[in-house]
């Protein structure tokens, strides 16, 4: 010990070991304190979100409309980042670390399909059609059971370029995405939509895009099979999309009693649907509804009421009424309908009916093919006019009560992805549910970002240009700390 002690003060009593010796931990220290101050400072970020938002246009960013929708969250959410071994999305991780860092409510991990396989299968059922895949956000509420899938699709937006011919990423929609799903899991009670079967109407993978649509607006969809027991809710409407086969009696009983306790119809019947469906018909009868046979064709001669070169693609006029109006004043009113069915316009009604044309078409004929032959020019004896391929009815019932049908001759631009994104066929649809409905899905007031980076301007540059200006400034001042002592060596 007092050979130990005799060492320490010959070092102390060396003025060269005192210079460097201070400078050697002075730099220990240095390097101690920016370690702990980095610890600190990652943890401080991941807990309060305090790292700051560069990107031009704040992507990564979440609004007031998002803080507010946050701090009513009154149910758990797990936002669950499946991240490729190649590395996620920076931009969406680092919006997602901001989300719990605002609620207590949200808690976002990390992981791996490699690692944690189980992911596939545990959120199957409540997300829907919607896969897991590799590179997904999958939103999550224990309490509730739901989940949903969201993938790039979600978050990215697309216009039309027309020098190009093709579809430009225009914004991103992150934030809108993320919290209208984590408030759609959260809700105890949301919007659904049933699809009746049984009757030989579309498959789950015929009407995939439809769904996806509905279940991207925040609806839940479920299919309801009558014979197999399943009952109806009238607090929700009910989709009936190109039956092929009868309901039975018992069938017809209850869905009269479902329109009798206010329950709503949305309706596909398209030219190719058999029309001696007797008890399918005396529901519709009752509404005040008739189909034509066959197929309505626009005249050439009417060639903006058609589609390029084929008049069989009709592009009908939508006219004004209630279920339509936000549509016209929107410029939401470009459809296509591809052999589309037509209904007739009765000169009279029932008393307890009322009905409104939606679509109606330009110069037309309907083929109605009764002769046999497949050809599609006019020919003597088929019905012109201008005929109507989209109804509205109401139908008021003794009570008081009311229950609406909306039918529409052709489903292909509720099934078809260049449809949906050319045309207004999605807007189109969620209005038409809405008006049905009566009951408004998730929808915040969030506005997408732009993708494309603005000119810069000395606005943008100013806090760049001071953080780059510092950094070596902060060296020097390192560096004069440590060497100010050996100044006399």
């Amino acid at each position: 010990m007092k050979q130990i002690k005799t060492w320490f003060e010959k070092c102390k009593n060396n003025r060269k070991f005192r210079c460097g010796g201070f400078s050697m931990l002075l730099t220990a220290a240095a390097v101690v304190l920016v370690l702990l101050i980095g610890l600190l400072s990652d943890s401080l970020e991941k807990r309060f979100a305090l790292q700051i938002d560069c990107s031009f246009n704040g992507a990564a960013t979440q609004g007031a409309v998002t803080n507010a929708a946050l701090a009513q969250l009154d149910k758990d959410v797990v936002l669950y980042a499946v991240v490729p071994a190649s590395g996620g999305d920076e931009m969406l991780l680092s919006l997602l670390n901001r989300y719990a860092a605002a609620s207590d409510r949200v808690t976002v991990r990390e992981e791996s399909l490699i690692k944690n396989p189980v992911l596939q299968t545990q959120f199957s059922d409540a997300a829907g059609l919607r896969q897991v895949t590799e590179d997904c956000l999958i939103v999550s509420c224990p309490e509730t059971g739901r989940a949903r899938v969201l993938t790039a699709e979600d978050f990215t937006l697309y216009s039309y370029n027309a020098e190009t011919g093709y579809f430009d990423l225009a914004s991103y929609s992150y934030e809108k995405s993320v919290t209208e799903a984590i408030l759609f899991v959260a809700q105890s009670d949301v919007p659904r939509v049933q699809i009746l079967t049984g009757h030989g109407e579309m498959t789950a993978s015929e009407t995939e895009a439809l769904e996806d649509t509905l279940s991207s607006a925040n609806y839940q969809v479920e299919r309801v099979n009558l014979a197999a027991g399943g009952q109806l809710d009238p607090e929700n409407l009910l989709m009936i999309l190109a039956p092929k086969y009868d309901l039975t009696d018992r069938e017809l009983a209850q869905l009269m009693a479902f329109a009798q306790a206010g329950g709503d119809f949305f309706v596909i019947s398209q030219y190719s649907d058999p029309l001696n469906l007797s008890n399918f018909q005396a529901l519709f009868r009752a509404f005040g509804i008739e189909a034509y046979p066959g197929m309505v064709i626009a005249k050439e001669e009417d060639k903006e009421s058609y589609y390029s070169d084929s008049p069989v693609i009709l592009m009908p006029y939508m006219q004004e009424a209630d279920a339509t109006r936000s549509l016209l004043a929107a410029g939401e009113d470009i459809l296509l309908l591809t052999a589309a069915r037509a209904f007739r316009l009765p000169d009279t009604v029932p008393a307890d009916v009322m009905l409104s044309p939606l679509l109606v078409t330009g110069d037309a004929y309907i083929r109605n093919y009764e002769d046999g032959s497949s050809i599609a020019a006019q020919q003597p004896g088929d019905e012109e006019g201008r005929f109507c391929v989209a109804l509205w009815s109401d139908k008021m019932f003794e009570d008081g009560t009311v229950s609406h049908v909306f039918i529409m001759g052709d489903m292909t631009m509720f099934l078809n992805y260049w449809m949906q994104s050319s045309t207004s066929s999605t807007a189109f649809l969620l209005q038409m549910i809405r008006s049905l409905q009566g009951q408004e899905p998730v929808n915040l007031d969030i506005l997408p970002v732009t993708a494309q980076r603005g000119s810069l301007t000395l606005g943008n540059i100013t806090a760049p240009v001071i953080v780059t200006a510092m950094l070596p400034l902060l060296v020097l001042l390192g560096a004069a700390l440590v060497l100010w002592p050996r100044k006399n060596l």
